[in-house]
């Protein structure tokens, strides 16, 4: 391997973002991925129009669009009736939108694009641990190899292990609600559905979003079925709760997916998802720069998962040949204004994600109550709105003031 080249960790939507993004900057980069034949994992995804700002700076929104959903609202409700999320992105700018889209097809464009870049990809080969010296770092690789690099980016999850290698203060604490979900075809005459979500308190939800085609020559549209399930009922769901039950779960509480649900029929269909909340002091360590949900892992409720990691290759793109000498760049400071840069935008959606989050995946009595007044009639105030809309749009970077440019 190139001694002068970046070590990217994970092929997933940072750490592909992050190959793309650095070698249109011409900086040698080395993307390694421990599975042989990666494969995107993970449920839809809603791209925000922050998100959708790098696609277009990388030439690939166009294409993205045409794979996915246009989603101009997210609305959700109770069985009663009683409306919990009302929010418009057209309140929040004429022209915004999200991007309902299908994780494949995100992956595919930025595979397709590492690829043609001539990036180095090592698939197959897992890192084990690092060690970094004033002049680079070593990575030691399954099966006893060794590489060398100059500087090294972990984008392999919020459950990475190497994380802990790097000498900053951190955590990982699992959140104790996951989910199971599936993407299906949607039936003949069902309706052309927004961003659809059905809570009873905050103990049950059932979330809807069209995610459009996974390939170009596909031709059914696909909708995102996501249902919240406490973790400790994950494991084994299949034997202890049973397709059909969980099924009826689902329409008991909306009823209008019972057609949706009968593409539904085997227990592998339904994959599992479990989030961690990533604490980090700050994102660098020397040579060493973790990124997306490595760095700042949190819940899906706000939307933000994929689209923080394609912010944080774009942003670190922008530090890179802004210092150095002899026309190297300075890994450990390039690293360190990384951090400054991001800080504020990132501080801001772990502490939102924290504090929302009860309001919508847990056992809480209070929390989904103050939801429902402060989302319901409270988010009909202009301002309320727009303050949601847009933390939803990925642009705020505080509480009171203050927009993200990209």
């Amino acid at each position: 391997m190139n001694a002068e080249s970046i070590a990217i960790v994970g092929a997933g939507v940072a750490g592909a973002a992050a190959a793309v993004r650095l070698a249109e900057r011409g900086v040698a980069v080395t993307l390694y991925e421990a599975v042989h034949e990666p494969k995107p994992i993970g449920a839809g995804l809603l791209l925000q129009p922050t998100g959708q700002r790098v696609l277009a700076a990388m030439g690939l929104l166009d294409e993205a669009l045409a794979l996915g959903i246009r989603v101009d609202r997210l609305f959700g409700d109770t069985p009663s009736g009683r409306t919990v999320l009302d929010m418009s992105y057209r309140r929040f700018h004429p022209e915004a939108y999200g991007l309902g889209l299908q994780r494949g097809a995100l992956m595919g464009l930025l595979w397709r694009r590492v690829r043609a870049l001539g990036v180095p990809w090592a698939c197959g080969a897992a890192v084990e641990s690092f060690q970094q010296d004033g002049d680079g770092v070593t990575l030691q690789l399954a099966g006893g190899r060794t590489a060398r690099h100059a500087a090294l980016i972990l984008a392999n999850g919020s459950f990475s292990r190497l994380r802990e290698g790097m000498r900053v203060r951190q955590s990982a604490r699992l959140f104790p609600w996951g989910a199971v979900w599936t993407v299906l075809p949607a039936p003949a005459g069902f309706p052309q559905i927004e961003l659809r979500q059905r809570f009873r308190s905050a103990s049950q939800m059932l979330g809807l979003m069209p995610v459009g085609k996974a390939h170009a020559e596909d031709v059914e549209r696909g909708i995102n079925v996501f249902w919240s399930l406490p973790v400790a009922s994950l494991d084994g769901w299949q034997e202890r709760i049973g397709l059909q039950p969980l099924k009826q779960r689902m329409t008991d509480l909306f009823p209008e997916v019972e057609p949706l649900l009968a593409g539904l029929t085997e227990p592998v269909q339904l994959r599992e998802a479990r989030y961690a909340d990533v604490h980090m002091a700050r994102w660098h360590d020397g040579r060493v720069l973790a990124m997306g949900d490595c760095a700042h892992g949190m819940s899906p409720q706000l939307g933000q998962g994929a689209n923080m990691a394609l912010i944080d290759a774009h942003e670190l793109s922008a530090e890179v040949g802004t210092g150095g000498t002899g026309g190297k760049d300075d890994w450990p400071e390039v690293f360190a204004r990384y951090t400054r840069r991001r800080r504020a935008h990132l501080r801001f959606y772990e502490q939102a994600s924290r504090g929302l989050t009860p309001m919508f995946q847990s056992d809480a009595v209070v929390a989904p109550w103050l939801r429902d007044r402060f989302f319901g009639w409270g988010g009909r105030l202009p301002y309320i709105h727009q303050q949601s809309i847009a933390t939803l749009a990925g642009y705020k970077t505080g509480w009171l003031w203050g927009r993200l440019k990209l």
